[in-house]
């Protein structure tokens, strides 16, 4: 499903922290995703048929402060309204699913909006310059997810970074990501 070439890209890549007031970067590269088995009632596909299947788990990584965050298969907004999880960064915002995984893997989170957790990390891609993906991290159950584990990736999309290069060509609508191509 994944292209050998696409899982390339990112041995190019540099952590980004967010210390304060702004952006600090270091030069500590993204490293492999750290896999760990579904947190048990998360991959029973006897538990998610139907209306619960979007909640099933995809994957699951540890952070670098050892918390489990769980990638759940999810839904698009082709399906939905109420998009998230694997489905929903492939489709919605083009951001496969090692991406991910790699990301919270290697980045320390911050605090996001509403408790939630927020993992970057800058990437580097020949001929795009720098880009961030961001991932959005939900630590709180779902009221929606046959389980009480926490609720996990919300969404993960790429920015711009504010000092990237005047020179670096920007994706336009429509077109493929750098991060996926």
């Amino acid at each position: 499903m994944f292209s050998v070439r696409s899982r390339l890209v990112l041995p190019l890549a540099v952590l980004v922290l967010v210390a304060g007031a702004g952006m600090a970067h270091a030069d500590v590269p993204v490293g492999p995703a750290r896999y760990v088995p579904c947190p048990s009632p998360t991959g029973d596909a006897g538990r998610y048929m139907g209306p619960a299947a979007p909640y099933i788990c995809h994957s699951a990584v540890v952070d670098p402060l050892g918390d489990v965050v769980i990638l759940r298969r999810g839904q698009s907004y082709a399906a939905t309204r109420s998009a998230f999880g694997m489905l929903h960064t492939l489709f919605d915002h083009n951001v496969e699913d090692h991406v991910v995984e790699r990301v919270v893997s290697s980045a320390y989170p911050l605090s996001a909006p509403q408790g939630r957790r927020r993992y970057i990390a800058e990437f580097r891609r020949d001929g795009y310059g720098v880009m961030s993906v961001w991932v959005e991290v939900d630590r709180t159950p779902s009221k929606d997810a046959p389980d009480n584990e926490p609720f996990g990736v919300l969404t993960a999309y790429c920015k711009i970074p504010a000092k990237a290069g005047a020179r670096e060509p920007v994706p336009r609508v429509g077109q493929r990501h750098p991060l996926t191509a």
